[in-house]
């Protein structure tokens, strides 16, 4: 008899719930009542918010500490700060690069070097409760640890950041980014073992924007008119304090300091602000939007309707890079599936909207897909943020249809070199709790068993016997997207790998360069990937960060 999926633990469970009606969320926070006074003031709770009273907040561009004659040095800081996520709660207690939530933005060079050192000003508490029995966070090893990691950078191993490379209070370490990649849409997080999805929580996260001179004779458009957008989720108590609430299946809320495989925060942030504006102008604006979330994927459109309750009247936009950089031709959207650590390079034109609100929305399940869900667990987060479009034109912006691409080398199939195969899958106890996750049966402290060499070519090939998608993300590599295609489980779980439908190219928005990559239940993602530059330790994972904190997270070497 084949083991029980999550999903069908839930569903043979799901009587001894609490009953809930469509929408609701088993054990969210539920209070309607004004919160209390503070310096002064009245503050509500995040039930009675207005929407779309406080402005989009740009992060601020992090200056260098010193300009040498050939790279840029930054002293960055990770210190624990207040934030308010809207102006009618009360400030709470985050932790930011350089005291900013999200951090500041840095801008490279290509060719450029880039050199950070990173100081730990964290206090020796937690703000969260750590799961001790979990890998990496096992005592003696301290609650309190941070490690950066460039996320989608060609870095030397020992400027990666690697999970067990983690540094304490007081402590600091000296990074060096070569920057010798195409322009791309990077970003940096903490990646400590065993409590990255904390560290990020806690507010760990910015944006790291790489330019080349491709991108500058673009003429895209920049300045005022290019914003950067993090996407998170989050979750406040009755008093406006940022908790971290991570759930079963089923949607069970776990006792405090207990990891869980989901987290879905209650209330969606914009660049460190819930339910956000921006004003703009009728011309085309450059979009660079990350999902910094832990679990949420977002599924975006835009939508002229008044309301979510309204038929959706959806505008075009067009998506001109993704991870890696720059497409090979822009592709035009309706709507943009990210999952966590996915970043999308976007040109909307508003030039025809003057007047008019357009608000972001978000269709996408939580957890994604939900195939298989009986009820919605979650309440989903339709909206996001607004753009209010004003009737003044102040600058001009090239039309997306006329935007010239730089060339984009394909990787040829024919000359990967090996073949490997990783099975996703996931420990499950008699009562249906998730005890983890897997790659190939193995945990990150397993030997390590991929040696892919320097220069080579190979095919990587994931297989989800599990119910989520998972975004898989690889070190030091950015990679291209072969296909996809079904698989026989039955077989599968008899010893045999079947292929079943036919192969599926990846979506003209998949097209270039990834680092990160959906790969859906009862499916095969197959990438092609180069090993360049760097050889040494590295690792890849889950970006969810809740699976690759227990054990959905895997070393390599490259060797030269």
């Amino acid at each position: 008899m084949r083991p029980k999926s999550r999903r069908e633990f839930v569903r043979l469970g799901i009587s001894s719930l609490s009953s809930v009606v469509l929408g609701e969320t088993i054990g969210a926070a539920r209070f309607d009542w004004d919160g209390p006074e503070k310096d002064g003031r009245e503050y509500r709770t995040w039930r009675s918010l207005d929407r779309y009273v406080d402005p989009l907040p740009i992060p601020a561009r992090l200056r260098p500490v010193k300009t040498a004659k050939s790279e840029d040095r930054y002293h960055i800081r990770m210190i624990e700060c207040e934030h308010r996520f809207h102006s009618q709660l009360p400030a709470t207690t985050v932790w930011g690069y350089e005291g900013q939530y999200p951090g500041p933005t840095i801008e490279a060079v290509r060719g450029r070097p880039v050199e950070v050192t990173w100081e730990n000003g964290l206090p020796l508490r937690h703000l969260f409760e750590v799961d001790r029995r979990i890998h990496g966070a096992m005592p003696p090893s301290p609650a309190v640890r941070t490690v950066p990691h460039l996320h989608g950078a060609r870095s030397r191993s020992d400027s990666d950041g690697l999970p067990e490379r983690w540094f304490t209070p007081g402590s600091a370490v000296h990074y060096r980014y070569e920057n010798t990649q195409r322009a791309a849409t990077l970003w940096y997080h903490d990646h400590a073992l065993g409590i990255t999805r904390l560290n990020i929580y806690a507010g760990l996260s910015g944006f790291y924007l790489l330019r080349d001179a491709d991108e500058i004779q673009m003429n895209l458009p920049s300045g005022e008119y290019e914003i950067p957008i993090i996407l998170q989720d989050r979750t406040l108590n009755e008093e406006g304090r940022l908790v971290y609430t991570p759930t079963q299946e089923g949607g069970l809320k776990l006792p405090s300091g207990t990891w869980g495989p989901e987290f879905f925060g209650e209330l969606p942030v914009v660049n460190g602000a819930v339910y956000p504006f921006l004003n703009v102008e009728p011309r085309c604006y450059r979009l660079r939007v990350l999902n910094s979330a832990n679990s949420r994927f977002f599924n975006l459109y835009l939508n002229l309707a008044k309301s979510a309750a309204d038929i959706p009247k959806l505008i075009d936009f067009c998506q001109i890079g993704s991870d890696g950089g720059f497409l090979a031709k822009p592709a035009s959207l309706r709507k943009l599936l990210l999952a966590p650590a996915e970043r999308a390079d976007l040109i909307v034109d508003f030039s025809g909207l003057a007047g008019e609100i357009v608000t972001l929305m978000n269709d996408a399940a939580a957890p994604y897909p939900g195939w298989n869900l009986i009820r919605r667990r979650y309440a989903p987060l339709l909206e996001i943020m607004q753009f209010r479009v004003s009737g003044e034109r102040t600058g001009t912006g090239r039309p997306p249809g006329a935007l010239q691409l730089p060339a984009l080398p394909r990787l040829d199939p024919d000359q990967a070199a090996v073949t490997r195969d990783f099975v996703l899958s996931e420990s499950m106890s008699k009562t249906g709790q998730s005890l983890g996750m897997h790659i190939n049966g193995k945990a990150y402290d397993d030997p390590i068993t991929e040696f892919p060499k320097l220069g080579a070519v190979e095919k990587w090939r994931f297989i989800n016997t599990t119910e989520d998608s998972h975004p898989m993300h690889l070190h030091l590599a950015q990679f291209q997207i072969l296909e996809r295609q079904g698989f026989d489980y039955g077989a599968f779980l008899n010893g045999a790998l079947k292929l079943v439908g036919k192969p599926r190219q990846p979506a003209a928005n998949e097209a270039g360069w990834k680092d990160t990559a959906i790969v859906d239940p009862r499916d095969v993602l197959t990438i092609l990937v180069r090993f360049e530059e760097h050889s040494g330790k590295y690792v890849y994972h889950c970006h969810v960060a809740e699976h690759e904190d227990n054990d959905m997270m895997r070393p390599f070497e490259v060797i030269a």
